[in-house]
């Protein structure tokens, strides 16, 4: 539907000219324009949004003899159809009546009063408990040429500033926060959608434009700042001085005011990385499964849901920052290690009072924010005193044998004034504003107190007047009802109408009766709709002071907030230390890493403790490379993932499952595991592990853990073995990280015996008469085969194609074993040349066989007449083959075709590896 010209907006109503005044105003928010009892959407807004909040859309006549389309939700219940839509990523804008109708001259004046957007919401409702709602900015200060990033949530008072020298960097920074909306400038934005959409494809991210003006204004950057944080340089700030911050914040401030979302709430800024702590990559966090499984993108199945035994909504999101952002420093660490360890001597019962308490915690720093927005409402308020008067009493079981334990402690006792505050004044029970009796304790106010009383003796005044007309006119079927247009009337029968007295003044004429008006009765409603509506209006100014009041207390809330969260995340630990058997690791980076009775968490979840078989896993300061040799499906990855997984639980402070555990503090965690491609970006498998790789040979330390799976395999036997042999060597000469290399290349072995500081261990396989059997454990040694045709029956494959897989090995190592000692030696660090795969033309052309017969159907062997031609034709259509762009099946159709091609009967027509032959 085409948005209408001016000059068509002009020919409208003067309802519909104000609604597009205020569209024009909202830009590409979906405009929510409130009429009476039901907020309106009308034109390409309501097509637009109308299916996807299924509700029914029609056409009205707009003033032109055309119609306009337009839907509309209940006014009551408008938040749940906004907060479903910000969900979608949409943005919301808000118009309503800024005047009273009943003193309105014509047209109601209506404006825009807030504006919602997915990055700037605090409704407890539209947000996930256990997860941030970040709002990311940047832009490049043109005089220092530095990219500065800013990250904000609003809900939580969370504000990061920082800065680096390249957009590639600041590329690498959003997917750690995962924002609901970024801003930057307006000339940006289109490219950065189409960077983010190549790499972050799963996100729904809003993009809107930072204010020009706040980023040129200097003056009007160092009221706002001095303003919010008391110096206008953010010197004293957290983040120290950023380069191009003052100009970005500012920017940030307008931007949020103008969506009339409160901005007071920020009182300190942090730095964007922590001194003491790592960034985890997004290629780690993907890898390793921490918020969401890697196929499904659920969070069922990754780590964060299977470690998390928080409680409260705080717990939960540091829970998932210290995840993103693992501790870098063995003194934070070792402070959480003492505080578990206090809580498991404290014992389960103990730990089970505190988590009973834990459990009914509110969402102390959501709540205080919409205390600062005026926007909290006395249910809230409720949760919060409900959640002070727990939290004083478990403050008197707090151990105080920990720094940490003591800093909770002390936040707690800080919230005594407003937990006595919010007892003053607030009910028990506290029900909703607008009824002016359900909010303020009796007592408070004598005021109140005096027109609820009025109100409520209302209904009891109009039982004694009813009273009062049956005995005066004996109707005795006489009632008094109210009435929405007439207030207060007498109803009676038609019976009895000729009883009715010549004062009764008749109101309205219904089929069975008549309703009538005395002007006692008259004066009695006003009396008591005015007394109504004067202890609403009371209730209304009494909650606006309580609010103002309150936000002296903010700080201490905000405190308490992060207080209960590390409480929470401690006693998290610690539960699940004492349920599932994790063990205190020891930090020492002199006897490298030891992990005795491994498991991986989400595995073990899975499967059951029974059925888990554990490892044993060790790493030396002098052989800090693990290469690791066996077939898929054996638990290769599994076990590196599982060293990985249990250095970041120690990094966050917890404990780790196994039965001892001796690990360093590594400096960063890399991993490139499995295989996948990047269509949106054009990058193949190979392209994406070589980037991924890369990456850790460019940025890995001594200190890092590297986890490197099947390194080489998107490309072909023989590059992907130097590839895989270069690296490995890089890492042990060069970098000398700690490493575990899963392999499924067995000619690295003999490279791996060249290098001083590689041990080499494999996944067992036990060979019986019936095929392998996988017991998961790691052992010693090298595994002499990938097994890779047992995997592959395992796994169902069809049996002529099995044979035809161990005849293809079988002449492929035949032809392998005549030319070996034609080639040389690949690898110089070996003293004897590694057997390494031939060209695949000569693989598919064997010698001949004594043991294969040439009529054989199966058989690789050509007829010797034709060899040259179909070796030609055989290379040549290898030549146009795009590996990397095919599925399984298409490879396996393609092999058959191959084969096909060789047969002595069957060069005319070659015929797919699944199509069935005639009978």
């Amino acid at each position: 539907m085409a948005r209408p010209t001016e000059q068509e907006i002009a020919a409208m109503t003067p309802m519909l000219r104000q609604f597009y005044d205020l569209k024009n105003k909202a830009e590409d928010a979906i405009l929510f324009f409130r009429m009476g009892d039901f907020y309106e959407i009308f034109g390409d807004d309501a097509e637009e949004v109308a299916p996807k909040l299924d509700i029914i859309i029609t056409s009205r006549e707009r003033g032109d003899k055309q119609k306009i389309l337009f839907c509309g939700v209940p006014h009551h219940s408008a938040q749940g159809y906004w907060l479903k839509l910000l969900s979608l990523g949409y943005k919301i804008a808000i118009a309503d009546q800024v005047e009273d109708p009943s003193t309105a001259k014509g047209l109601v004046a209506r404006d825009i009063v807030r504006v919602l957007t997915p990055g700037c919401i605090d409704e407890l409702e539209g947000l996930s408990s256990d997860s941030q709602n970040y709002i990311f900015a940047l832009w490049q200060d043109p005089k220092q040429k530095e990219w500065t990033m800013a990250v904000a949530d609003v809900s939580t008072s969370e504000l990061r500033l920082g800065s680096t020298s390249s957009l590639e960097d600041v590329l690498k920074e959003i997917p750690l926060f995962r924002p609901r909306e970024i801003l930057a400038r307006g000339f940006q934005i289109p490219k950065l959608k189409e960077m983010l959409s190549a790499s972050h494809s799963d996100q729904k991210i809003v993009f809107s434009p930072l204010p020009e003006a706040a980023l040129r204004d200097e003056g009007e950057q160092n009221v706002t700042i001095s303003k919010l944080f008391g110096d206008k340089n953010l010197k004293s700030q957290p983040c120290g001085e950023v380069p191009g911050g003052k100009a970005l914040l500012s920017a940030l401030f307008v931007y949020l005011k103008s969506l009339k979302a409160p901005v007071d709430q920020f009182l300190t800024v942090r730095p964007l990385k922590e001194k003491d702590s790592m960034a985890l990559s997004d290629i780690a966090v993907r890898d390793l499964e921490i918020f969401e499984t890697a196929r499904r993108r659920q969070s069922e199945g990754s780590l964060f849901r299977t470690v998390n035994a928080t409680l409260t909504p705080m717990g939960g999101r540091l829970l998932r920052w210290s995840f993103s952002h693992p501790f870098s420093n063995e003194k934070s660490i070792q402070a959480r290690h003492d505080a578990i360890d206090i809580l498991l001597k404290e014992g389960e019962t103990k730990l089970l009072v505190l988590r009973g308490h834990l459990k009914m915690t509110a969402d102390l720093s959501r709540i205080a924010t919409r205390i600062q927005s005026r926007r909290a409402s006395p249910i809230e308020l409720g949760k919060v005193r409900s959640t002070l008067s727990g939290l004083l009493a478990v403050e008197k079981t707090i151990p105080r044998s920990s720094p940490i334990f003591n800093g909770i402690s002390e936040a707690i006792l800080k919230t005594r004034p407003t937990f006595e505050t919010l007892f003053s004044f607030l009910k028990d029970e506290p029900g909703l504003m607008g009824q002016g009796s359900d909010v303020f304790k009796s007592g408070f106010d004598g005021l109140l107190d005096e027109k609820v009383m009025l109100a409520r003796g209302g209904e009891g005044a109009i039982l004694a007047y009813e009273e009062k007309l049956k005995l005066e006119t004996g109707i005795t079927s006489l009632k008094i009802k109210s009435h929405q247009s007439f207030g207060l009337l007498i109803e009676v029968t038609k019976s009895h109408l000729s009883k009715v007295p010549s004062h009764f003044i008749r109101r309205q004429t219904m089929v069975n009766c008549e309703r009538f008006l005395t002007m006692e009765l008259k004066e009695l409603d006003e009396t008591l709709a005015s007394a109504r509506d004067q202890a609403i209006l009371r209730e209304a100014v009494l909650f606006e002071n309580v609010m103002t009041e309150l936000t002296a207390f903010l700080p201490e809330i905000y405190a308490l907030g992060d207080a209960v969260g590390e409480l929470d995340l401690i006693q998290s630990f610690a539960w699940h230390a004492l349920k599932h058997d994790f063990v205190r690791p020891t930090l020492n980076p002199k006897t490298g890493l030891l992990l005795t009775g491994s498991r991986h968490p989400v595995v073990e979840h899975f499967l059951g403790r029974s059925k888990y078989v554990p490892n044993h896993i060790e790493l030396t300061p002098d052989k800090k490379l693990l290469l690791i040799t066996g077939p898929n499906m054996a638990g290769k990855s599994t076990v590196m993932r599982q060293v990985a997984v249990s250095a970041i639980l120690c990094q966050i402070g917890a404990f780790v499952p196994a039965v001892k555990a001796h690990l360093p503090v590594f400096d960063q965690i890399f991993t490139r595991v499995g295989a996948s491609d990047d269509l949106a970006s054009g990058q193949s498998t190979f392209m994406v592990e070589m980037n991924e790789a890369s990456l850790i040979l460019r940025q890995a330390t001594e200190k890092s853990l590297v986890i490197l799976d099947e390194v080489g395999r998107g490309t072909s036997t023989q590059d992907g073995l130097a590839i895989a042999s270069a690296i490995l060597e890089d890492i042990a000469k060069r970098l000398q990280s700690w490493c575990l290399f899963a392999t499924h290349y067995h000619e690295l072995v003999p490279v791996a015996g060249q290098l001083s500081g590689v041990s080499l261990v494999k996944t067992e396989v036990e060979q019986t008469n019936s095929g392998i059997h996988f017991t998961h454990r790691l052992i010693p040694g090298a595994s002499e085969s990938s097994f890779g045709i047992e995997v592959a029956k395992l796994a169902g494959m069809p049996e002529h194609v099995l044979n035809s897989a161990k005849l293809f090995l079988e002449t492929s190592s035949q032809s392998e074993s005549k030319s070996e000692s034609k080639t040389a030696s690949q690898f110089p660090l070996m003293e004897t040349p590694v057997r390494a795969s031939e060209p695949i033309e000569k693989s598919l052309n064997p010698a001949p066989s004594a043991s294969l017969d040439k009529n054989e159907p199966q058989g690789f062997a050509a007829p010797e007449g034709d060899l040259e031609d179909s070796m030609s034709e055989l290379i040549s259509k290898l030549e146009s083959l795009n590996l990397n762009r095919m599925t399984p099946l298409q490879a396996l159709n393609q092999l058959a075709e191959l084969k096909e091609m060789l047969r002595p009967q069957n060069h005319a027509k070659p015929r797919g590896l699944f199509d069935l032959p005639a009978h």
